[in-house]
């Protein structure tokens, strides 16, 4: 590559000298090649995109088969194939080909949000983003079945359904574990169960998606977002302060369908429901002994395993059970049980 000209044209080695020239005459190949291919792109995907639109045409890109509605949209694609990602993230030093996807990139770090939400005023970095969400307000589904008739918010939930209910195809293979799926992004999702991509960078515990990761990463910040709005208590994480305002509100969601009772918790309703039906899921590996509760065959199964988890503070003497442990401390503290 030249030194005077470094912007190199992969279609036809022609070297320029700024990304720009390199951008206007990289515009000449993509119409070139759009135009050869959206026509037989178009027929041969017709079929499979008239589940969301009719009859309208769709164009596919023919290096990773991703598809667009636009010409122009395909076009402004194809050139992530042939370009060089020149605009590199300072905080992450990943690259893009456009300098507008390494904008909206740096949103995610600065967690700027310029369009806001005018029922609800939740912030979003991406108008497209606000624009889906606002149908959550409206109700508005303008993505119609034409097998059943019935309406989605999302062309992509559109697609899932028409595959996952009706054509019943599983054309997407894990090659890990050969388990099939009816659309990439629930391959994609699967995995990463088998990759777990997502690496703690204190502890590198690994995870399957993103999300799990953030939340994992609040044991070793001790963040706590989530902050109760009638005692100011705070929560690392959102189920635990739903779960937590229940007791404010006195929330019982979980109603047992044997005697009407109420619950907060669903782990005290599937306690209670034993009650009920007698039955007993936790068994002891050495003995047999079932127990309904989970914690009582943990505690059980220190007669077995002999372990004292429990540790007296004054003398280092050990216990099996935290309220032995308990009765233990009275002793040195010479505190008498409450009556």
């Amino acid at each position: 590559m030249s030194r005077l000209r470094p912007f190199l044209c992969k279609f036809c080695q022609e070297n320029f000298h700024t990304f720009d020239r390199l951008k206007c005459h990289t515009n000449r190949h993509m119409i070139k090649y759009v135009r050869a291919n959206a026509r037989a792109n178009a027929a041969r995907n017709l079929h499979e995109h008239s589940m969301i639109h009719g009859k309208e045409q769709i164009y596919q890109c023919g290096y990773c088969q991703e598809f667009f509605k636009k010409i122009s949209k395909l076009q402004n694609h194809i050139r992530t194939h042939f370009i060089d990602k020149l605009y590199q993230c300072e905080q992450c030093q990943k690259c893009f080909s456009w300098e507008s996807q390494l904008r909206l990139h740096v949103r995610t770090h600065t967690k700027e949000k310029l369009f806001q939400c005018e029922y609800c005023q939740k912030g979003f970095a991406r108008r497209n983003n606000l624009k889906i969400h606002i149908r959550t307000h409206t109700k508005e589904k303008p993505y119609q079945c034409h097998h059943c008739q019935k309406n989605f918010g999302r062309s992509n939930t559109l697609k899932e359904h028409m595959i996952r209910t009706h054509t019943k195809e599983k054309t997407y293979q894990c090659e890990y574990c050969q388990k099939c799926f009816s659309c990439q992004s629930r391959l994609t999702h699967h995995i990463n169960t088998h990759t777990k991509p997502f690496q703690c960078e204190h502890c590198q515990k690994c995870f399957a998606r993103s999300s799990k990761l953030k939340e994992h990463m609040r044991t070793h910040t001790q963040e706590k977002p989530y902050q109760c709005e009638y005692c100011q208590k705070c929560f690392p994480y959102q189920d635990s302060l739903t779960k937590h305002i229940r007791t404010h509100i006195q929330e019982k969601p979980y109603q047992c369908e044997y005697c009407q009772k109420c619950f907060s918790w669903q782990s005290n309703l599937t306690q209670h429901i034993t009650t009920h039906t007698k039955e007993k899921p936790y068994q002891c590996k050495h003995c047999q002994k079932c127990y309904t509760r989970s914690t009582t065959l943990k505690q059980h199964m220190r007669t077995h395993t002999k372990e004292k988890p429990y540790q007296c503070e004054y003398c280092q003497k050990c216990f099996p059970y935290k309220d032995s442990l308990t009765k233990h401390i009275r002793t040195h503290i010479q505190e008498k049980p409450s009556v």
